[in-house]
């Protein structure tokens, strides 16, 4: 009886197992932009210039290789011309989503947070979250800066004003300021730990 009910629980949860396994969930969490500033390796203002899409190994997934003119670097330095690894993609017949990733096509302006592990190619902070986009209205208007839409990372309830100047999108050098800023903090608080050491 031991042994019968031994091998229903451990069936069991083999079967659990393998059904968790073929699961799959995309869980991102909202990220300030002082912690995207202090995880980049990498911030740049610039322009995509091309958009490669491929598969990946074994055919199974789509990704998109985004090539972008850098105008200015707010942080880092990985050349004129950077190509980033996004998941996702579209091939012929074939497309690729992945929720949160972000969607780039050539003549984007944009300013990335990016991030690299190693000798790959560098990828977008937080999916989605490390993209802002420059939007220019018209010529006699600066250039907004568009935040990614994210959620908020409080839970609590909020009232939303319409015409709230604190809802407005910064301009493009007020962004670059702030950016600029955040970066100086981060570095200034790694140097103030290292010399503790």
């Amino acid at each position: 009886m031991r042994r019968c009910v031994w091998l229903v629980a451990v069936a069991l949860f083999v079967v659990i197992g393998a059904g968790v396994r073929r699961a799959g969930a995309t869980m991102v969490v909202p990220a300030s932009l002082d912690e995207l500033a202090a995880g980049a390796v990498a911030i740049f203002h610039g322009r995509v210039a091309d958009v490669q899409p491929r598969w990946e190994p074994g055919r199974r997934r789509i990704e998109s290789f985004v090539a972008i003119e850098v105008v200015d670097y707010l942080k880092g330095n990985l050349g004129p011309l950077v190509v980033i690894r996004v998941p996702g993609g579209e091939l012929g017949p074939y497309r690729s989503i992945v929720v949160g990733a972000p969607t780039l096509t050539p003549g984007d302006e944009v300013i990335l947070f990016v991030g690299a592990n190693g000798p790959s190619y560098p990828y977008v902070l937080g999916l989605d979250q490390g993209v802002f986009r420059v939007v220019r209205t018209n010529a006699r208007q600066p250039s907004m800066v568009l935040p990614p839409p994210v959620a908020s990372r409080t839970n609590a309830p909020g009232r939303v004003v319409r015409g709230d100047p604190q809802r407005r999108p910064p301009t493009l050098e007020a962004f670059v300021s702030q950016v600029r800023a955040l970066v100086e903090q981060v570095a200034g608080g790694a140097r103030a730990v290292g010399a503790s050491r």
